[in-house]
Protein backbone atom coordinates (compact mmCIF):
# COMPACT_ATOMS: atom_id res chain seq x y z
CA UNK A 1 0.00 0.00 0.00
CA UNK A 2 2.83 2.29 1.03
CA UNK A 3 4.26 1.83 -2.75
CA UNK A 4 0.73 2.78 -4.44
CA UNK A 5 0.36 5.71 -1.81
CA UNK A 6 4.19 6.98 -3.00
CA UNK A 7 3.61 6.45 -6.86
CA UNK A 8 -0.16 8.75 -6.61
CA UNK A 9 1.52 11.45 -4.48
CA UNK A 10 4.63 11.03 -7.13
CA UNK A 11 2.50 11.48 -10.15
CA UNK A 12 0.22 14.68 -8.07
CA UNK A 13 3.55 16.25 -7.15
CA UNK A 14 5.67 16.13 -10.64
CA UNK A 15 3.06 17.10 -12.88
CA UNK A 16 3.33 20.72 -15.00
CA UNK A 17 0.28 22.71 -13.63
CA UNK A 18 1.20 21.88 -10.05
CA UNK A 19 4.48 22.86 -10.37
CA UNK A 20 3.71 26.14 -12.34
CA UNK A 21 0.57 26.84 -9.83
CA UNK A 22 3.15 26.88 -7.01
CA UNK A 23 5.72 29.05 -8.63
CA UNK A 24 2.27 31.34 -9.49
CA UNK A 25 1.43 31.18 -5.80
CA UNK A 26 4.66 32.31 -4.59
CA UNK A 27 4.97 35.48 -7.13
CA UNK A 28 1.69 36.22 -6.09
CA UNK A 29 1.53 36.12 -2.29
CA UNK A 30 4.07 38.91 -1.94
CA UNK A 31 2.88 42.00 -3.47
CA UNK A 32 -1.08 40.91 -2.49
CA UNK A 33 -0.19 40.69 0.75
CA UNK A 34 2.00 43.37 2.37
CA UNK A 35 2.21 46.71 1.34
CA UNK A 36 4.50 48.95 1.38
CA UNK A 37 2.85 51.11 3.13
CA UNK A 38 2.37 49.71 6.32
CA UNK A 39 5.17 51.00 8.08
CA UNK A 40 4.20 54.71 7.72
CA UNK A 41 0.52 53.11 8.77
CA UNK A 42 2.41 51.67 11.62
CA UNK A 43 3.87 55.01 12.83
CA UNK A 44 0.16 56.53 13.09
CA UNK A 45 -1.42 53.76 15.13
CA UNK A 46 1.36 53.26 17.57
CA UNK A 47 0.37 56.53 18.98
CA UNK A 48 -2.55 55.45 20.01
CA UNK A 49 -1.54 52.39 21.76
CA UNK A 50 -2.73 51.29 25.74
CA UNK A 51 -6.06 50.63 27.35
CA UNK A 52 -8.89 50.72 24.72
CA UNK A 53 -10.95 53.65 27.11
CA UNK A 54 -14.10 55.45 25.94
CA UNK A 55 -11.60 58.70 26.87
CA UNK A 56 -9.33 57.50 24.31
CA UNK A 57 -11.88 56.56 21.31
CA UNK A 58 -13.34 60.45 21.62
CA UNK A 59 -9.60 61.55 21.19
CA UNK A 60 -9.44 59.47 18.36
CA UNK A 61 -13.09 60.94 16.66
CA UNK A 62 -11.87 64.07 17.66
CA UNK A 63 -8.42 63.88 15.54
CA UNK A 64 -10.31 62.24 12.62
CA UNK A 65 -12.57 64.44 12.48
CA UNK A 66 -9.97 67.50 12.40
CA UNK A 67 -7.48 66.09 9.80
CA UNK A 68 -10.54 65.42 7.40
CA UNK A 69 -12.31 68.94 8.21
CA UNK A 70 -11.31 70.56 4.68
CA UNK A 71 -10.34 73.57 6.37
CA UNK A 72 -7.39 71.99 8.35
CA UNK A 73 -4.13 73.10 7.66
CA UNK A 74 -1.58 70.59 5.93
CA UNK A 75 1.66 72.97 6.92
CA UNK A 76 3.26 71.81 3.78
CA UNK A 77 2.93 67.42 4.06
CA UNK A 78 1.63 65.58 1.80
CA UNK A 79 -1.94 63.65 1.52
CA UNK A 80 -0.80 60.65 1.91
CA UNK A 81 0.45 61.54 5.62
CA UNK A 82 -3.67 61.94 6.55
CA UNK A 83 -4.16 59.02 4.04
CA UNK A 84 -2.07 56.95 6.58
CA UNK A 85 -3.85 58.01 9.49
CA UNK A 86 -6.62 57.11 8.23
CA UNK A 87 -6.10 53.88 7.79
CA UNK A 88 -4.82 53.36 11.18
CA UNK A 89 -8.19 54.91 12.54
CA UNK A 90 -10.05 52.31 10.16
CA UNK A 91 -8.30 49.37 12.33
CA UNK A 92 -8.91 51.46 15.78
CA UNK A 93 -12.49 52.06 15.18
CA UNK A 94 -12.72 48.12 14.55
CA UNK A 95 -11.91 48.46 18.28
CA UNK A 96 -14.11 50.07 19.45
CA UNK A 97 -17.16 48.56 17.02
CA UNK A 98 -15.88 45.17 18.55
CA UNK A 99 -16.60 46.94 22.11
CA UNK A 100 -19.43 48.16 21.53
CA UNK A 101 -21.23 45.01 20.00
CA UNK A 102 -20.00 43.18 22.85
CA UNK A 103 -21.85 45.07 25.80
CA UNK A 104 -24.78 45.21 23.10
CA UNK A 105 -25.20 41.25 22.82
CA UNK A 106 -24.51 40.85 27.04
CA UNK A 107 -27.50 43.47 27.73
CA UNK A 108 -29.68 42.05 25.35
CA UNK A 109 -29.00 38.24 26.99
CA UNK A 110 -28.88 39.59 29.99
CA UNK A 111 -32.38 41.56 29.55
CA UNK A 112 -34.16 38.48 27.78
CA UNK A 113 -36.91 36.71 28.95
CA UNK A 114 -35.76 33.70 30.98
CA UNK A 115 -36.94 30.71 29.08
CA UNK A 116 -36.80 26.87 29.81
CA UNK A 117 -34.81 24.33 27.55
CA UNK A 118 -33.38 24.89 24.32
CA UNK A 119 -33.41 28.84 24.28
CA UNK A 120 -31.59 28.95 27.96
CA UNK A 121 -29.09 27.16 27.50
CA UNK A 122 -28.04 28.68 23.75
CA UNK A 123 -28.50 32.05 25.61
CA UNK A 124 -25.78 30.51 28.23
CA UNK A 125 -23.27 29.31 25.88
CA UNK A 126 -23.59 32.38 24.08
CA UNK A 127 -22.62 34.76 27.38
CA UNK A 128 -19.78 32.64 28.08
CA UNK A 129 -18.13 32.92 25.15
CA UNK A 130 -19.27 36.77 24.60
CA UNK A 131 -17.60 37.41 28.27
CA UNK A 132 -14.22 35.42 27.75
CA UNK A 133 -13.72 38.37 24.71
CA UNK A 134 -10.99 41.09 25.93
CA UNK A 135 -11.09 43.99 24.21
CA UNK A 136 -9.47 46.17 26.98
CA UNK A 137 -6.41 47.01 25.25
CA UNK A 138 -5.26 48.85 21.73
CA UNK A 139 -2.03 46.86 20.16
CA UNK A 140 -0.89 47.04 16.81
CA UNK A 141 -2.10 43.88 15.17
CA UNK A 142 -2.30 44.83 11.24
CA UNK A 143 0.13 42.38 10.05
CA UNK A 144 -1.23 39.94 12.19
CA UNK A 145 -4.56 40.66 10.27
CA UNK A 146 -3.73 40.86 6.64
CA UNK A 147 -2.08 37.44 7.28
CA UNK A 148 -5.12 35.88 8.63
CA UNK A 149 -7.52 37.86 6.43
CA UNK A 150 -6.14 36.62 3.43
CA UNK A 151 -5.88 32.44 4.25
CA UNK A 152 -9.19 32.52 5.42
CA UNK A 153 -11.28 34.65 2.46
CA UNK A 154 -11.60 33.92 -1.14
CA UNK A 155 -7.97 34.65 -1.95
CA UNK A 156 -7.11 31.24 -0.57
CA UNK A 157 -9.85 29.03 -1.97
CA UNK A 158 -9.44 30.56 -5.67
CA UNK A 159 -5.54 29.66 -5.18
CA UNK A 160 -6.59 26.17 -4.08
CA UNK A 161 -9.49 25.30 -6.61
CA UNK A 162 -7.09 24.77 -9.38
CA UNK A 163 -5.34 22.06 -7.64
CA UNK A 164 -8.57 20.01 -7.04
CA UNK A 165 -9.33 20.39 -10.86
CA UNK A 166 -6.03 19.07 -11.41
CA UNK A 167 -7.01 15.86 -9.32
CA UNK A 168 -10.45 15.49 -11.18
CA UNK A 169 -8.41 15.67 -14.10
CA UNK A 170 -5.97 13.46 -13.72
CA UNK A 171 -7.99 10.48 -12.16
CA UNK A 172 -10.79 10.55 -14.37
CA UNK A 173 -7.93 10.67 -17.40
CA UNK A 174 -6.86 7.08 -15.93
CA UNK A 175 -10.37 5.77 -15.48
CA UNK A 176 -10.98 6.75 -18.92
CA UNK A 177 -8.25 5.78 -20.45
CA UNK A 178 -7.72 2.46 -18.70
CA UNK A 179 -5.06 2.75 -17.06
CA UNK A 180 -6.18 2.51 -13.82
CA UNK A 181 -6.89 -1.17 -14.80
CA UNK A 182 -3.96 -2.51 -14.89
CA UNK A 183 -1.77 -0.47 -12.55
CA UNK A 184 -1.04 -3.54 -10.42
CA UNK A 185 -4.43 -5.18 -10.52
CA UNK A 186 -3.08 -8.82 -9.32
CA UNK A 187 -1.81 -7.44 -6.43
CA UNK A 188 -3.94 -4.67 -4.54
CA UNK A 189 -6.75 -4.80 -6.95
CA UNK A 190 -9.22 -1.64 -7.89
CA UNK A 191 -10.76 -1.25 -3.74
CA UNK A 192 -6.64 -0.80 -2.86
CA UNK A 193 -6.07 1.23 -5.53
CA UNK A 194 -8.77 3.49 -4.66
CA UNK A 195 -7.94 3.94 -1.17
CA UNK A 196 -4.40 4.55 -2.36
CA UNK A 197 -5.85 7.47 -4.68
CA UNK A 198 -7.73 8.78 -1.09
CA UNK A 199 -4.63 8.70 1.05
CA UNK A 200 -2.62 10.38 -1.68
CA UNK A 201 -4.70 13.14 -2.62
CA UNK A 202 -5.29 13.90 1.53
CA UNK A 203 -1.90 13.83 1.98
CA UNK A 204 -0.89 16.18 -1.01
CA UNK A 205 -3.65 18.80 -0.40
CA UNK A 206 -2.50 19.13 3.23
CA UNK A 207 0.62 19.74 2.38
CA UNK A 208 -0.37 22.51 -0.03
CA UNK A 209 -2.80 23.88 2.70
CA UNK A 210 0.94 23.73 4.94
CA UNK A 211 2.82 25.20 2.33
CA UNK A 212 0.30 28.19 1.72
CA UNK A 213 -0.01 28.75 5.72
CA UNK A 214 3.91 28.49 6.19
CA UNK A 215 4.21 30.45 2.87
CA UNK A 216 2.27 33.88 4.32
CA UNK A 217 3.69 33.53 8.28
CA UNK A 218 7.45 33.35 6.00
CA UNK A 219 6.56 36.74 4.56
CA UNK A 220 4.73 38.49 7.04
CA UNK A 221 8.26 37.43 9.70
CA UNK A 222 10.43 38.49 6.23
CA UNK A 223 7.90 41.77 5.94
CA UNK A 224 7.81 42.78 9.50
CA UNK A 225 9.89 41.30 12.03
CA UNK A 226 7.97 40.14 14.78
CA UNK A 227 4.45 40.07 15.17
CA UNK A 228 1.89 40.30 17.93
CA UNK A 229 -0.62 37.72 17.52
CA UNK A 230 -2.22 38.50 20.79
CA UNK A 231 -5.12 40.79 19.85
CA UNK A 232 -8.37 39.36 20.12
CA UNK A 233 -10.10 38.17 16.78
CA UNK A 234 -12.43 40.67 17.16
CA UNK A 235 -10.31 43.80 15.99
CA UNK A 236 -10.04 42.36 12.50
CA UNK A 237 -12.44 44.05 9.68
CA UNK A 238 -15.78 42.06 9.04
CA UNK A 239 -15.41 39.88 12.75
CA UNK A 240 -16.22 42.66 15.13
CA UNK A 241 -19.24 40.86 15.87
CA UNK A 242 -17.97 37.18 16.31
CA UNK A 243 -18.71 35.79 19.30
CA UNK A 244 -15.43 33.31 19.72
CA UNK A 245 -12.99 34.52 22.26
CA UNK A 246 -10.16 33.14 19.98
CA UNK A 247 -6.55 35.88 19.83
CA UNK A 248 -5.83 36.30 16.10
CA UNK A 249 -2.80 33.56 16.36
CA UNK A 250 -5.42 31.24 17.57
CA UNK A 251 -8.08 31.97 15.35
CA UNK A 252 -5.56 31.17 12.55
CA UNK A 253 -4.60 28.16 14.14
CA UNK A 254 -8.23 26.95 14.65
CA UNK A 255 -8.33 28.05 10.65
CA UNK A 256 -5.69 26.06 9.18
CA UNK A 257 -7.06 22.91 11.00
CA UNK A 258 -10.69 23.83 9.81
CA UNK A 259 -9.55 24.62 6.19
CA UNK A 260 -7.43 21.86 5.73
CA UNK A 261 -10.31 19.54 7.05
CA UNK A 262 -12.70 20.71 4.57
CA UNK A 263 -10.40 20.79 2.02
CA UNK A 264 -9.79 16.86 2.44
CA UNK A 265 -13.80 16.35 1.99
CA UNK A 266 -13.41 18.27 -0.93
CA UNK A 267 -10.99 16.58 -2.56
CA UNK A 268 -12.93 13.23 -1.53
CA UNK A 269 -16.05 14.45 -3.46
CA UNK A 270 -13.90 15.85 -6.39
CA UNK A 271 -12.25 12.32 -6.51
CA UNK A 272 -15.94 10.81 -6.63
CA UNK A 273 -17.07 13.18 -9.86
CA UNK A 274 -14.11 12.19 -11.41
CA UNK A 275 -14.82 8.02 -10.76
CA UNK A 276 -17.87 8.07 -12.32
CA UNK A 277 -17.47 10.40 -15.06
CA UNK A 278 -17.35 9.40 -18.82
CA UNK A 279 -14.61 12.24 -20.37
CA UNK A 280 -12.15 13.84 -18.02
CA UNK A 281 -14.03 17.51 -19.64
CA UNK A 282 -16.90 16.37 -17.75
CA UNK A 283 -15.15 15.61 -14.31
CA UNK A 284 -13.63 19.20 -14.69
CA UNK A 285 -17.05 20.55 -15.37
CA UNK A 286 -19.10 19.19 -12.68
CA UNK A 287 -15.75 19.52 -10.15
CA UNK A 288 -16.33 23.34 -10.95
CA UNK A 289 -19.47 23.53 -10.23
CA UNK A 290 -19.47 22.15 -6.81
CA UNK A 291 -17.07 24.31 -5.91
CA UNK A 292 -17.54 27.46 -7.86
CA UNK A 293 -21.91 27.70 -7.08
CA UNK A 294 -21.11 27.41 -3.66
CA UNK A 295 -18.24 29.81 -3.58
CA UNK A 296 -20.06 32.77 -6.27
CA UNK A 297 -23.46 32.88 -4.27
CA UNK A 298 -22.93 35.78 -2.50
CA UNK A 299 -21.18 37.51 -5.00
CA UNK A 300 -23.44 36.71 -8.14
CA UNK A 301 -26.43 34.29 -7.39
CA UNK A 302 -27.91 35.16 -4.10
CA UNK A 303 -30.40 38.25 -4.94
CA UNK A 304 -31.01 37.50 -8.09
CA UNK A 305 -31.58 33.97 -8.24
CA UNK A 306 -32.50 33.15 -4.33
CA UNK A 307 -34.01 34.58 -1.10
CA UNK A 308 -31.56 36.49 0.90
CA UNK A 309 -32.77 34.38 3.94
CA UNK A 310 -31.11 33.44 7.21
CA UNK A 311 -31.75 29.76 6.79
CA UNK A 312 -30.35 29.49 2.82
CA UNK A 313 -27.50 31.89 3.64
CA UNK A 314 -26.40 29.03 6.19
CA UNK A 315 -26.68 26.49 4.11
CA UNK A 316 -24.65 27.44 1.86
CA UNK A 317 -22.09 27.99 4.67
CA UNK A 318 -22.54 23.42 4.54
CA UNK A 319 -21.13 23.54 1.01
CA UNK A 320 -17.50 22.67 1.10
CA UNK A 321 -16.12 25.00 -0.94
CA UNK A 322 -17.97 27.62 1.02
CA UNK A 323 -16.59 26.34 4.40
CA UNK A 324 -13.21 27.26 3.47
CA UNK A 325 -14.29 30.93 3.89
CA UNK A 326 -13.73 30.51 7.73
CA UNK A 327 -13.89 34.09 7.67
CA UNK A 328 -17.71 33.98 7.42
CA UNK A 329 -18.10 30.75 9.26
CA UNK A 330 -17.01 31.92 12.31
CA UNK A 331 -18.18 35.45 11.63
CA UNK A 332 -21.54 35.82 13.82
CA UNK A 333 -22.86 33.50 16.86
CA UNK A 334 -25.08 30.81 15.03
CA UNK A 335 -26.06 27.78 16.52
CA UNK A 336 -28.02 24.36 15.18
CA UNK A 337 -30.65 23.12 17.37
CA UNK A 338 -30.17 19.17 18.51
CA UNK A 339 -31.38 19.59 21.54
CA UNK A 340 -28.08 21.13 22.68
CA UNK A 341 -26.53 23.78 20.86
CA UNK A 342 -24.24 22.72 18.45
CA UNK A 343 -22.46 25.96 17.22
CA UNK A 344 -22.29 26.66 13.13
CA UNK A 345 -18.71 25.50 12.43
CA UNK A 346 -19.49 22.18 14.43
CA UNK A 347 -22.75 21.45 12.63
CA UNK A 348 -20.91 22.11 9.13
CA UNK A 349 -17.85 19.84 9.83
CA UNK A 350 -20.49 17.02 10.99
CA UNK A 351 -22.60 17.45 8.22
CA UNK A 352 -19.51 16.76 6.07
CA UNK A 353 -18.41 14.00 7.59
CA UNK A 354 -21.82 11.95 7.19
CA UNK A 355 -21.83 12.94 3.67
CA UNK A 356 -18.62 12.48 2.65
CA UNK A 357 -18.75 8.58 4.86
CA UNK A 358 -21.88 8.02 1.99
CA UNK A 359 -19.30 9.39 -0.67
CA UNK A 360 -16.86 6.75 0.64
CA UNK A 361 -19.64 3.73 1.04
CA UNK A 362 -20.94 4.23 -2.71
CA UNK A 363 -16.96 4.27 -4.02
CA UNK A 364 -15.73 1.61 -2.63
CA UNK A 365 -19.01 -0.66 -3.38
CA UNK A 366 -18.60 0.74 -7.12
CA UNK A 367 -15.15 -0.15 -7.02
CA UNK A 368 -15.75 -3.78 -5.85
CA UNK A 369 -18.27 -4.25 -8.43
CA UNK A 370 -15.42 -3.23 -10.91
CA UNK A 371 -12.80 -5.48 -9.56
CA UNK A 372 -10.33 -6.71 -11.65
CA UNK A 373 -8.68 -9.93 -10.92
Amino acid sequence: MSRLIRFELYKLCTSIPAMLFIAALLLYLMPSVFSEEEANVRAKYAAWEGPATAETFKKIHDRANKINDENYDLSGQPDSVVSFENKAFAHLFNIEEAQILKAQGLETLTNGLAKSGFEERDRALHTSLLEQINLDTIQYHIPAEKAVTFTTQAGVAVLLFPLLLLIAFIYSKERVSGVDQYQLPAVNGRTKLLTAKLLAGSIFLTGISLVVHLGILCLAWYRFGTIDWSAPMQVMEGLTNSPYPFSIGQYWLVSFGYQTFVLIVLGIWVLAISFFVKTAIHAILWSSILMGVPLLYQFVISGTFFPETKVFEQGILFFPSRALLTGEVFKTYQTINLGIPLLLPAAILLVQVIVTLIVLKVLYQTSRKRQVV
